[in-house]
Formats: structure tokens, C-alpha cells, sequence
């Protein structure tokens, strides 16, 4: 599977991200850039989506947010492209409304006519593909994370998500059971520049408004009319202030779309209405809202909270209504009011005034609980994306898992092991030992480590494993080096490790390293004597002495010491010792240590190609 970013590398919002398999091609999201975008919106130039030929691709969609869903109808209009149901409604809700002031809305209303829907947690199939949508909480109602699979490996696409809203709670549960583990992790990084921020749940945020709303008659709030929780929250928050709450026809038509209808969570108190409560719709005349004496007597008894918007329209309704004491809050993003921001929107700014609270939560995942998530997925490697800065994210993530940096377009390739032949590309650390290991021995007090090895995946080629091992950011201040290792039918063939600035170390060639063979006993970077570093069992590096090379002696020893008496066994053993066996040298341990798997003995052999110089390594 070849996974390319075409855009969201290094910037929030328009991100497209494409997964090809033997020439099937499945495209995540294609919308709107945001404000501040590091480049044009122009239309992106991709074979299998913009141009070229279509009959083998798909485009999935997360959500209805305008980055991520704005910019389809420029598409080719037999492009098949799939989005949950009820964020097809919302979407066409919101094209409909916007589509007499704007020629895109209208063409948006009519794309989304002809787009596919698909089922939570039901799998289905696009050519090699088979695609479980995630049902994953976010600002935008019925957003989903994506399970991609194709010819045995796995990835799942984070899309956007956050752990601190009402519909989070089961997320856990639902990748244990429908996604297990992943190979892969794409994920947005939306807060990264934000890493200690503990993020308010929304029934906390619902808490504070139902408090506001108690304490304070006459309540406005500007909000966004597709973030649907935050719209129940408020109207649950106000019938629980026992105050009336007053939504334009367009805002509740939205709501109704979700109101006991959702087979998700239509059977939550959250989105169903209360008997005899329902949301008041203002009237509207024309261009304006309708303010009668009867009105503005029954909310000068009752108060009221008001969802607003941008505008004259809700502005002129405001200066009809009784406003002692009135209090404004901003829920949503503090940076649309923010001069210095590009994203900055001063119709807004000038309807929501000086003097307002600030009562908003991100529609985006904490760096805690995302650091929880992937590790629920366990995966090789992460690959970021919907953030403007990812290397912040790889210095937050990088000593736990492998991070994969890529540039917008560039694209990582990898595969499922097919055991016969193979290029896989590792990385090398190590770690603290285990606190179950037993030191039996340590006369100089030296210190021995755990091995940290981290594999990013098989290639189809070596050039593939070389480019994954350049872009990837793993433990830098514990790192050893990187190897690229190929099999051919399932023993070692080609073996490079290389140091941490990628100059090659040493190599192992398969071929002539058995006894009469031209390079057998081949020459290592160490004479008898030196102290060392060596690779013991891929589970320890142990400071050891060098010995020398092996030799047929020194195997037939060993089997002797592992109880073997009987010669024949013991001449066939050595006989059916491979080529890889035989490219060994001895080291005699410096620290003598149990493991949950080993003990190390007094002589022991360890590959050539993982000997390292001695140096204090550092934690």
C-alpha cells in the first residue's frame, strides 16, 4: 500500500491524503483551505482524483466541515464519493441554505445529491480495499475515522477527533473490537502546539452554561449552527435554567436532522427534545426577524437564550430585546476575533462586541488522550497530518513510536510480509533493561541495556525501506542506527546498518562466510582484546571484549556445553549452519545477566554486523 499526502503536512484544514493498492485508489477528504493556508487554494493537480483516469478511485469523506468536504465539486462528477448519512443531510442542509447567495452552494447541494452513504462499523469494499467507518467524536456530527485495509495490512485514519466530548466515551471499546491493532496510524495533530492543555469535557461546558444561564436573564450566544452538541448542550443547559431557547428556523431544522433520529445515539437524552420544551424558532419577515409586543413581553418575564450569528439580521433582533444585564459568549474558536489571526472575521467581531465570556472546547483530540489512542493501535509507525507543525508532533511522540514526516506529496510505501522475500527497515535504540532481569555478575559496575528494535514495515524495494528510514524520527537521544535488512527465500541476503547520519556502518552479502568460503572469518572492525558494544540474541546490548571470529571448533564447543556427547549430532549441527551463521564473531560478556529469555554466558556469539564501539551510552 503506498500512502501519500498530497496536502496537510504542514498546515490545519484542506488536507487530501490518498491510499493506493495495485492501482485501486481510495482518497481521504478534499476540502476548503483555511485561512493563512502556506499555499494557494488552487486546484490540485492528482492523477486519480482531479485528472487522469478515475474508474479504479473513491474519495471517503470524515465530516461535513468545509476543509474537509468544501472543495468536491470541482471533482469529476462520476467520482464515486462516500460520507455518513446523517453528515450527507447536515452537509445539504447547510448547501441549501447558502445556495441563494452562492453559485458553489448550489453546485454543492447538487454534488451531495449523488454521493454514497455508508454505515458505522459496517465494512464495505472498493476494489482491494475493504473500509470500516469509525464513528469518532467531533465539532461536526457524524464524523468517522476510517480502518483501510488491502492485501493484509492496516491503517486507520484518524480524520478528526477529539476524547473530551458527549460521544467519546465508547471510542476505545469500538477499536478493540472492530480495529484491534493497526499497522499504520494516520492522524490529525490539530493541538500539538498545545501539548500540556487538558481540554474541558463538554458536560463540563454544559455545566457552566446551564450556571450562566441561571444567573443571567438574557443570554446570547454565537455558535456554530453545524456543531450539534454544543447546540443540544445548550438547549438542555437552557431548559434546565428554565429559560426559553430561541433558535432561527435554519438552526433548527439542523438540530431536527439529529433529534431521536440517529441509530447511533438517537436513543440518548442528548439528542431528543424534552416534551412541551422544544427549541423556539424566531420568525422571519423578509429580511428580518419578527420582534411584536408579545414577544419581547414574554422574554422580558422568561429571559432567554438566543443561538446568534454574524450579521444585521440578528444584530437589529438584539437591539429589540430587553438587555439589562445581557450577557454574550463566544463558543467557538477565540481566534476568529483575533486581529492578527488570518482566520480573523470582523463582521463577527463587530456583532459579538467587547464584552463577551469565552465559553468554547476544541472539536480537537488533547495530546494525551491521542498518545492513549495509538496506543490502542500499537502501530509501526505514525503518520501526522492536519497540523502546522509536525516536528513538534514527532518530538512529543518520537520515543515511543517511530514518527514518519512526510512532505505534501511525497509518499510512503509498504507491505505485507509475503515470507519468502522480503526488505524490511529497522530501526536500532535501546532502552532500560527490565526489572525482572537477574545481574548475576558485574565486577567493572558497567551498565548493559535493553534492545529497542523497532521495524517500520516490509518493502516491495530497497529504495522504498531507504526513504522510510530517512523521513522516520525515532528516540534521537537513545538511537544506535538504522539497518536495512533483505531475505531471499526467508534467510538473510543483504544486510546494511547504517549510523544515525545515515553513512554505512557495515554489511552483510550473503554467500562464501562457511569454512573455505572467501569470506569466511571476514574481517571485522575489532582486534581480540578491544571492549565493545554487541547486539546479544536481538534482546540486549552488553559491554563486552572482542574474542575473534568464529570458528568450527568454537560451535561444537557450545553444543558440548548444552549437554550434546554425541559427535554425529554434533558434526551435523555445524554442517547445517547457515551462511548467516557463520558471518558471527565471539564476545565475551562484560556484565553477566538472566533474562526473562537468556543468561549470558562466558563466551557467546553475536552477529558482525551489530558490533558497535564501547561508549557510556546515556538514558
Amino acid at each position: 500500500m503506498r500512502i501519500t499526502v498530497h496536502r496537510g503536512s504542514y498546515q490545519i484544514g484542506g488536507c487530501v491524503t490518498e491510499y493506493e493498492s495495485n492501482g485501486w485508489k481510495l482518497f481521504v477528504d478534499y476540502g476548503e483551505q483555511l485561512p493563512g493556508a502556506p499555499v494557494s487554494d488552487n486546484k490540485l493537480e492528482i492523477d486519480g482524483l482531479t485528472c487522469g483516469d478515475i474508474r479504479k478511485s473513491a474519495l471517503l469523506i470524515t465530516h461535513y466541515h468545509g476543509d474537509h468536504i468544501g472543495k468536491i465539486t470541482e471533482l469529476p462528477p462520476e467520482l464515486p464519493i462516500y460520507i455518513g448519512n446523517m453528515a450527507r443531510e447536515i452537509a445539504s442542509v447547510l448547501a441549501d441554505h447558502l445556495s441563494g447567495v452562492s453559485e458553489e452552494r448550489r453546485k454543492m447541494s447538487e454534488r451531495l445529491n449523488r454521493v454514497n452513504t455508508f454505515t458505522p462499523i459496517t465494512s464495505f469494499t472498493f476494489g482491494e480495499f475493504e473500509i470500516t467507518p469509525i464513528v469518532v467524536d467531533h465539532s461536526a456530527f457524524d464524523a468517522y475515522a476510517f480502518c483501510i485495509e488491502a492485501k493484509g495490512l492496516k491503517v486507520f485514519h484518524s480524520g478528526d477527533f477529539r476524547q473530551h466530548g458527549f460521544r467519546s466515551g465508547k471510542l476505545g471499546k469500538v477499536i478493540e473490537r472492530y480495529v484491534e491493532r493497526a499497522d499504520y496510524v494516520v492522524c490529525e495533530a490539530t493541538n500539538v502546539n498545545r501539548p500540556e492543555a487538558t481540554l474541558i469535557p463538554e458536560h463540563e461546558l454544559q455545566k457552566e452554561f446551564e450556571k450562566a444561564f441561571t444567573e443571567n436573564k438574557y443570554n446570547v450566544v454565537y455558535v456554530s449552527s453545524t456543531n450539534i452538541d454544543r447546540l443540544f448542550s445548550l438547549y438542555h443547559a437552557a431548559i434546565r435554567a428554565h429559560r426559553p431557547f430561541y433558535v432561527d428556523a435554519y438552526q433548527k431544522r439542523i438540530m431536527d436532522i439529529v433529534a431521536g433520529r440517529d441509530a447511533v445515539w438517537g436513543k440518548s437524552f442528548l439528542y431528543n427534545y424534552i416534551a412541551g420544551h422544544k427549541p423556539q424558532i424566531l420568525i422571519q419577515r423578509g429580511t428580518e426577524f419578527v420582534a411584536n409586543n408579545k414577544f419581547i413581553d414574554f422574554v422580558t418575564n422568561h429571559g432567554y437564550v438566543l443561538v446568534a450569528r454574524q450579521g444585521e439580521r440578528f444584530d437589529n433582533l438584539l437591539n429589540k430585546l430587553p438587555d439589562e444585564g445581557r450577557v454574550k459568549y463566544l463558543s467557538m474558536w477565540d481566534g476568529y476575533l483575533d486581529e492578527s489571526k488570518a482566520a480573523y472575521n470582523p463582521a463577527l467581531a463587530k456583532s459579538v462586541g467587547n464584552e463577551y465570556r469565552y465559553k468554547h472546547t476544541s472539536g480537537h483530540c488533547d495530546m494525551k488522550s491521542l498518545g492513549e489512542l495509538i496506543s490502542e493501535l500499537d502501530p509501526k509507525a505514525i503518520i501526522p497530518i492536519h497540523t502546522d507543525n509536525p516536528r513538534a508532533f514527532a518530538d512529543l511522540f518520537c520515543d515511543k513510536w517511530p514518527v514518519i514526516l512526510l512532505n505534501d506529496g511525497e509518499s510512503f510505501s509498504a507491505i505485507r510480509d509475503s515470507w519468502l522475500d522480503t526488505t524490511e527497515a529497522i530501526i536500532y535504540a535501546y532502552k532500560k533493561p527490565e526489572e525482572s532481569d537477574t545481574v548475576i555478575d558485574n565486577p567493572e559496575g558497567l551498565r548493559y541495556w535493553a534492545l529497542d528494535e523497532r521495524s517500520l514495515g516490509e518493502f516491495q524495494c530497497w529504495k522504498d525501506a531507504d526513504f522510510a528510514l530517512h523521513h522516520v524520527v525515532y528516540a534521537p537521544k537513545r538511537l544506535l542506527g538504522y539497518a536495512i535488512e533483505s531475505d531471499e527465500d526467508m534467510a538473510p541476503f543483504l544486510y546494511v546498518v547504517y549510523n544515525p547520519d545515515f553513512s554505512e556502518y557495515s554489511e552483510y552479502s550473503e554467500g562464501e562466510h562457511a569454512p573455505d568460503g572467501n569470506s569466511y572469518q571476514e574481517k571485522c572492525a575489532f582486534s581480540p582484546g578491544d571492549k565493545v558494544l554487541a547486539i546479544i540474541e536481538n534482546e540486549v546490548l552488553m559491554p563486552c571484549t572482542f574474542v575473534g571470529p568464529v570458528s568450527e571448533e568454537f560451535f561444537k564447543e557450545c553444543h558440548r556445553k548444552n549437554g550434546v556427547v554425541d559427535e554425529k549430532k554434533i558434526n551435523k549441527f555445524v554442517s547445517d549452519l547457515c551462511d548467516w551463521d557463520w558471518d558471527s564473531v565471539i564476545v565475551r560478556p562484560l556484565v553477566k545477566v538472566k533474562t526473562g529469555f537468556i543468561e549470558t554466558s562466558s563466551d557467546t556469539t553475536a552477529q558482525r554486523i551489530y558490533i558497535f564501539p564501547y561508549r557510556e551510552l546515556k538514558f
